[in-house]
């Protein structure tokens, strides 16, 4: 009798236990976005414990949305000739948004691929494609510059954490003639039209597309949202067979993850 009472007792209480945590995990499964930042900030979780929280998500809630402005300036070395006569533009400042996916997120390490993009204007000079002032350009360009990094979080206090992002990219240029300017109007190489033929070419040559890229952020965590400022920089490989930094890009800006 009194086993048969003991092991009751112990049904009854796993049983409890069981249908205590199915009703914790339906309850955050179901929560909305509004909800699940206020869920985590009543419960004064810490990075650590919003990292658990996703875990024991579906594979979707592991997975963040990532969203950043990030001016950046492009190196360029060949602003002037040997006579000391301008020759292109100094060394242009864009302003590329971006896009991006951090998989998985809350972890130590993940994969964090990104999107940017901008626009700029060029002209050929010699053998080079070159940064121009818009009074000179030949071209229009359209520069997709995807990121490939891995990303560490190095350190977590409470709610916030710095990361260093490390891993390749691939500028992917092309250039059209810019607006307002016929394809039969004189150029470097003879015409527009064959400049800009020149830079779609040039800008592949040398494997100048495939760049090392590193960054740093620091983000702070709002909920199941994270904000902060990151800096960036992409070195182009190219420069071992160019001698030349020409087409590095150095960033500083805002990113989100949500």
């Amino acid at each position: 009798m009194k086993k048969l009472l003991l092991l009751t007792c112990i049904f009854i209480f796993s049983c409890s236990a069981f249908f205590a945590q199915e009703e914790q995990e339906s309850q955050i499964d179901t929560l909305t976005p509004e909800d699940e930042k206020d869920f985590v900030d009543d419960q004064n979780m810490t990075v650590t414990e919003v990292e658990e929280l996703i875990q024991s998500q579906s594979a979707i809630h592991r997975i963040d949305f990532v969203f950043g402005i990030e001016p950046m300036v492009s190196i360029n070395t060949h602003t002037k000739d040997s006579d000391g006569k301008f020759i292109s533009a100094p060394s242009p400042i864009h302003i590329p948004f971006y896009i991006g996916l951090s998989i998985p997120n809350y972890t130590a390490i993940s994969f964090q691929p990104t999107l940017r993009f901008f626009t700029s204007y060029n002209l050929v000079y010699n053998d080079m494609v070159l940064p121009a002032e818009i009074e000179n350009r030949t071209g229009q360009t359209f520069n997709f510059l995807l990121n490939l990094p891995v990303v560490f979080k190095l350190n977590y206090k409470d709610k916030v954490s710095w990361s260093i992002l490390a891993g390749l990219a691939g500028l992917f240029r092309f250039a059209t003639p810019p607006v307002n300017i016929k394809e039969t109007e004189p150029g470097y190489t003879g015409t527009v039209k064959s400049d800009v033929n020149y830079m779609n070419n040039w800008f592949y040559k040398n494997v100048r597309f495939l760049y090392l890229s590193a960054g740093i952020d620091w983000m702070f965590y709002y909920g199941t949202t994270k904000f902060g400022p990151e800096f960036s920089i992409f070195f182009p490989i190219s420069a071992i067979m160019d001698k030349s930094v020409d087409g590095l890009l150095i960033g500083a800006g805002i990113k989100v993850e949500f």
